[in-house]
């Protein structure tokens, strides 16, 4: 059986941006010198480019991916800022991936991206997996108070 998720890839075109120091994910979104643009439809790339991002501040590097048409943004570290600011603008976003960009795009298609994965597809022994110790962001006022027995 395969997974809703998988399906929709191939059913749906959406570009997707990832912010890159060289070939790899750039650990920093709101540094990052370049994003890789992707334009995917029915699973398969129909076009790419890079965007240069050195030149801009924060604000003009967010809008410019709400204004170009961007669904999916999967990069390494995020502040809340941005985080909040993409959401905010219907972007959908990936965070605390690390390694290699084209492999990181590829489990993407696939449909197994998650957060806090780390991708290294070096000399073909590549290995794609959860980061030791990563744990998602929490909002802990609503885990407390689901522990104490509240409705939220």
């Amino acid at each position: 059986m395969v997974s809703g998720t998988f399906l929709a890839f191939y059913f749906i075109s959406m570009k997707v941006a990832i912010p890159l120091f060289k070939d790899r994910i750039s650990p920093r979104f709101d540094v990052c010198p370049e994003i890789w643009v992707v334009e995917l439809k029915d699973g398969e790339m129909v076009n790419q480019e890079k965007w240069t991002m050195e030149s801009l501040n924060l604000y003009q590097r967010l809008d410019q991916l709400s204004s170009k048409g961007v669904d999916k943004v999967i990069c390494g570290g995020i502040d809340s800022f941005c985080l909040d600011h993409l959401g905010n603008s219907g972007i959908d976003v990936i965070h605390n991936v690390a390694g290699e960009a084209g492999e990181a795009l590829n489990l993407f298609i696939r449909g197994v991206l998650r957060p806090g994965f780390y991708c290294n597809g070096k000399r073909g022994k590549g290995f794609c997996g959860w980061r030791r110790g990563f744990q998602i962001r929490r909002n802990g006022d609503a885990e407390r108070k689901m522990r104490e027995g509240h409705n939220l």
